[in-house]
């Protein structure tokens, strides 16, 4: 390394416990033996981010949830500052697989918890988030969560937006008791 940078450490992560936070995952919304149905405001989905929401509890992040129901898990770092953030969706096709978005979401939030307890606190914060609707399973309002996150949802949208079933993407928020 040049610059005087110091080395990068090895970061050990178990893949078994890898697996069985994405196999606990994929029990809700089970579809056959590997398949997973679990589109956005769903009891299965609000199961899924009610259980992220623990693992990020049990990390020794903190949890906050934002207007549209991503989760996100904040390891403080000692420098302030913006944080650096690591995941991805937690709703799937119908049916989906249970590696799509699963795996980057508690890939990511594993990757946060080790690097706290291999490194010790980090200088500038780490976020590991599970994001909501991106697949426009349910809706079609592809990339909700992450859209959210940037500003690109209208004041109108929640409530002009109807998934293929009719339902109207504010009043499924509504009766999972998702946002503000």
């Amino acid at each position: 390394m040049s610059g005087g940078s110091a080395p990068v450490p090895h970061i050990d992560i178990d893949p078994a416990h890898v697996e069985r936070w994405l196999a606990e995952f994929a029990s809700f919304g089970a579809h056959g033996e590997t398949g997973v149905w679990r589109t956005a405001y769903t009891p299965e989905w609000v199961a899924a981010a009610d259980q992220y929401a623990q693992w990020c509890t049990e990390s020794d992040l903190t949890v906050r949830r934002d207007a549209v129901g991503n989760v996100w898990g904040r390891l403080q770092g000692s420098d302030g500052g913006a944080a650096i953030a690591t995941g991805s969706h937690i709703d799937t096709v119908t049916p989906g697989g249970r590696y799509d978005g699963a795996l980057g979401a508690v890939g990511g939030l594993i990757a946060v918890a080790a690097l706290a307890r291999q490194c010790g606190p980090p200088r500038r914060p780490l976020e590991a988030v599970a994001l909501c609707e991106e697949e426009s399973s349910r809706f079609p309002a592809n990339f909700w969560g992450s859209r959210a996150i940037v500003g690109a949802i209208g004041p109108d949208d929640p409530e002009t937006i109807v998934g293929h079933d009719g339902t109207v993407i504010a009043d499924a928020m509504r009766i999972e008791n998702v946002g503000p």
